[in-house]
């Protein structure tokens, strides 16, 4: 299973130094998030500043302020027909 087969909605499991595990609630999928900059895999606050964002694509920091129970949203690029 891939990540644009998930939800559009993941929920934070766990989040430490090198790692953010979000869960898809519906099926369970766990994804690992790493923390490392120059890795794909990026969760910040979207511009309006509310609600957590993961854009797969872009390599980047992760917000550290995430902590477990929040709720992020997956941002859809270029997913397969």
């Amino acid at each position: 299973m891939r990540l644009f087969e998930i939800n559009n909605e993941l929920v934070v499991l766990a989040t430490d130094d090198k790692n953010t595990t979000l869960e898809d609630p519906k099926t369970k999928v766990k994804t690992i998030i790493p923390k490392d900059p120059n890795k794909p895999g990026m969760i910040r606050k979207d511009p309006a500043g509310k609600n957590l964002v993961l854009d797969k694509s872009t390599s980047g920091e992760v917000d550290n302020t995430i902590k477990p129970g929040q709720k992020v949203q997956v941002k859809q690029n270029n997913a397969p027909q």
